[in-house]
């Protein structure tokens, strides 16, 4: 996943050549350093490591990055100025200062990993999207595995690549999770090479409609856009969506009872009443972009006299819609212009 990593270090052993030290009074030794303003969460009076972005200064512990980021031990394990005689008091010691050029609020998301007693997710039920980018972007950049891995696999939760797993997703989806946000998911697929997240992203992307131009506004107030060749995607997409949906829609009512149909004939009718009257209903329901919806309303109201026996409700509720979904499912990543291996298979560890 990190095959880039050796590029993203060699951009960030750059910054090198501005590593100074610093009095625990904050003021830089280099002039070329303007100083910013501490960090209100995250200024630590015994830190050892003074982390700059923007406009804003953040004293942390060295140790939990270098033990985790190769790209800051690297950073660090360069010849430094010596420090101040350790006899003197602490509070007059210096340590370095390390220009990085990220915003302060991504930076923070971050950090707060690596601050004592802190966990990835203490404190929150669900980790806000910010959040999540901001470590993924940040955990690629520094090569920060475990932070890059428990974020993509967060994200994965909720676009797969199992259609049972989507499903369940859709169910439970976390409110602060809008379909916005796929613009990022699907940038972030791009850059750590995780390519069982386009599908899912890529399709609701389709669903944003004209507002996907406008593409999705950051935190530190930013604009981050899909490329060109992705909106291009999103474009095809929708059309091939709404295709799936009208096939769905026609072969919902195919001439096939269920196995163990009580009344065939009966049921047959029904069938071919549901079919002829797709013409009447809305049509959003026959060619919507999302066709994983449910049927149930559609033939609630068309069967009004209950004719359908109990299996033949069942198939029309939930059997066939799903397997005619799955079928979908299977050809979305080609629905989507994209090209993922073993696509529809569980995540390992699901049921």
């Amino acid at each position: 996943m990190l095959s880039s990593s050796h590029t993203s270090q060699d951009a960030w052993l750059e910054t090198l050549s501005s590593v100074q030290l610093v009095a625990d009074t904050g003021t830089s030794t280099s002039t070329e350093l303007a100083p910013g303003k501490r960090d209100a969460e995250l200024w630590f009076e015994d830190g050892n490591l003074v982390l700059v972005a923007g406009d804003t200064e953040f004293k942390v512990y060295r140790g939990p990055l270098i033990a985790h980021s190769p790209v800051f031990k690297d950073m660090l394990s360069l010849p430094q100025r010596e420090e101040r005689d350790q006899s003197e008091p602490s509070t007059s010691r210096a340590c370095p200062v390390i220009p990085l050029y990220d915003s302060p609020d991504d930076l923070r998301h971050v950090l707060r990993v690596f601050v004592p007693g802190r966990s990835l997710r203490a404190g929150y039920s669900e980790p806000s999207y910010d959040e999540v980018s901001a470590c993924i972007r940040l955990g690629h950049k520094y090569q920060i595995e475990d932070l890059l891995q428990r974020n993509l696999e967060y994200l994965q939760k909720y676009y797969p690549a199992d259609f049972d797993a989507y499903v369940a997703a859709r169910r439970h989806r976390p409110a602060n999770l809008k379909p916005v946000h796929a613009i990022g998911v699907v940038n972030l697929a791009r850059l750590t090479g995780t390519d069982a997240l386009l599908p899912a992203a890529l399709m609701e992307c389709c669903t944003l409609g004209a507002d996907i131009v406008h593409g999705l506004k950051r935190a530190d107030g930013t604009i981050e856009t899909l490329s060109p060749e992705d909106l291009g995607r999103c474009f095809v997409g929708r059309a091939r969506m709404a295709q799936a949906s009208a096939r769905i829609a026609h072969q919902m009512f195919r001439q096939t009872v269920a196995r163990g149909c009580r009344h065939p004939a009966c049921c047959l009718r029904v069938l071919q009443r549901l079919l002829n009257e797709l013409g009447d209903a809305r049509i959003e329901l026959v060619s919507n972009l999302d066709w994983c919806i449910s049927w149930a309303g559609y033939v609630d109201d068309k069967d009004e006299e209950r004719e359908l026996c109990g299996k033949c409700y069942k198939m029309l509720e939930e059997d066939r819609p799903r397997q005619l979904q799955r079928e979908v499912w299977q050809i979305l990543p080609t629905m989507m212009g994209v090209t993922v291996e073993r696509w529809g298979e569980k995540a390992k560890g699901d049921a």
